[in-house]
């Protein structure tokens, strides 16, 4: 515990995580706040102050206002749990030991403070840690297993991968938009307009269409990643990327790689997919072209697997026809020589 140099707050901490604020006036206890994942070994105020500093056995140390009871800022660096704490007269400096047989002194900057900053980071890595600890994402109307599942489970790569294909999606959808836009601008005013400027990124990649531009990010999803990045999509995506797919498909654009796709968002997202009525004509499109191009690409493997096949059937003949040719020759050769020596010994007996 700890109390304040106007003597008007004192703040204790326990091995139940909690800080306590109580006001010495009249003895209440003014807040109680749950402020580390492990016990509460030290407590200490900035003079003259109502700031105090925390340190836990979860290996940090923090920063409260005594006063508006929130969170300042976190200090971490140490790798054991914090022992004890001691602040210099004017509050510049904030000495820690630890359990990690080290002493760390901490000094105050001149760099502003924004604690709305400051909660945002914390979010976004308790979401991190979340997502990097997370369970085993179960598939609608599939029972969990602990022997079976996917090969793979949410991380922050799957979560990054899945906001790169919606911001693929929305930059299609922008793109697609302005070109029809022009192309109903052009048959109003009868005459050839300049086409509207492209999206900065479709520039980069070589002024590449927006369908062109979506199926790049989609081919560099890791193929592990695959299925998680788009179980993270919201159905809203969905709506958008299936006739997108049927696109693909319908030209022969990466038909493999659409149908993985399109076969597990039908088996996650069945009962929506089904019960919607706009995407019926997509669904009875892909049913048709979907069967046609896997049976095109299924007669194209199969035709080249043949060829492979006569080419390597030739190919081993000709190297059968040939090791035999070179056999013939050394025969005749050896036979060509044993005649000769025996030729020369015939000469040397009659000699």
């Amino acid at each position: 515990m700890d109390i304040s140099s106007d003597s008007t707050l004192l703040v204790s901490g326990s091995a139940d995580r909690n800080i306590k604020l109580w006001g010495l006036d009249f003895g209440d206890c003014h807040k109680s706040i749950f402020a580390h994942d492990d016990s509460i070994m030290c407590v200490q105020f900035v003079p003259d102050t109502h700031l105090f500093f925390t340190g836990g056995k979860d290996k940090k140390i923090k920063q409260w206002d005594g006063d508006n009871f929130e969170h300042v800022q976190t200090l971490e660096g140490h790798h054991g749990e914090v022992w004890c704490l001691a602040i210099s007269p004017n509050g510049d400096h904030v000495a820690s030991s630890s359990h990690d047989k080290s002493l760390r002194l901490w000094e105050r900057t001149e760099e502003p403070l924004v604690l709305q900053e400051e909660r945002e980071m914390e979010r976004e890595k308790e979401f991190e840690e979340s997502i990097a600890k997370g369970e085993q994402t179960t598939i609608p109307g599939e029972a969990a297993s602990a022997e079976t599942g996917m090969a793979g489970k949410k991380t922050i790569e799957t979560v990054k991968a899945a906001e790169r294909i919606m911001e693929a999606l929305e930059l299609y959808k922008e793109e697609t938009t302005k070109l029809k836009e022009h192309e109903i601008q052009c048959k109003l005013q009868k005459k050839k307009l300049p086409p509207p400027k492209m999206h900065p990124l479709l520039e980069v990649y070589g002024n590449l269409t927006p369908k062109k531009y979506f199926m790049q990010v989609l081919k560099k999803v890791k193929s592990s990643e695959l299925e998680e990045s788009l179980l993270v999509l919201p159905f809203n995506y969905i709506l958008d990327l299936l006739p997108l797919l049927e696109n693909y498909i319908s030209s022969g654009l990466e038909v493999e790689l659409c149908c993985r796709c399109l076969f597990f968002l039908l088996r996650i997202h069945h009962g929506q997919i089904t019960s919607n009525q706009l995407l019926l004509p997509v669904i009875e499109k892909l049913r048709h072209g979907t069967i046609q191009k896997v049976t095109e690409l299924r007669d194209t493997i199969g035709f080249n697997m043949a060829g492979l096949q006569h080419l390597q059937r030739e190919l081993e003949a000709g190297q059968e026809v040939q090791f035999f040719a070179d056999a013939t020759g050394r025969l005749k050769e050896k036979k060509k020589k044993r005649k000769k020596t025996e030729a020369k010994a015939v000469l040397a007996m009659a000699t």
